[in-house]
């Protein structure tokens, strides 16, 4: 297996968990989320003199592919998907298929989400999705 059939395995994966939990989309906030690093995608050019680094800040499965959420570019905000009236400000927040569809739409005709990246990029995004996993369940638990 090459590394393009490894990557394509690695995001159908992931997608296929996202499924199977009943999760359409994950959003995580950067600054509370307690990962042990910063996810980020470097989206320039091979050539490009200058990095155009993207922070993400989730992951969006819709129809039939993962997408990620770029931070500051999708109109995404975590402040709208709660109560601060009656609820502490969440650190990960998961949405239903359906819900995710509501709220986000199709991603291929907005900006702010993107299926660039490397293998490496990836993989720690993965690892982000699941320590925010982790963090959700804790904060639920709470």
């Amino acid at each position: 297996m090459d590394n393009t059939d490894l990557f394509g395995r690695a995001k159908q994966d992931l997608y296929e968990d996202m499924q199977s939990r009943g999760i359409g989309a994950i959003l995580w906030d950067n600054s509370t989320a307690g990962f042990d690093y910063i996810p980020e995608i470097n989206l320039a050019d091979d050539d490009a003199e200058m990095p155009d680094t993207s922070r993400i800040m989730g992951l969006y499965a819709y129809d039939g592919t993962l997408y990620l959420i770029e931070e500051d570019k999708a109109h995404v905000n975590l402040d709208d998907l709660y109560n601060p009236d009656t609820e502490v400000k969440p650190s990960v927040v998961t949405l239903s298929p359906d819900s995710a569809d509501k709220l986000l739409g199709n991603p291929s005709e907005k900006q702010g989400f993107t299926t660039d990246g490397s293998l490496e990029e990836w993989l720690a995004i993965a690892d982000c999705y699941y320590q925010a996993l982790n963090e959700e369940n804790e904060e639920t638990a709470e």
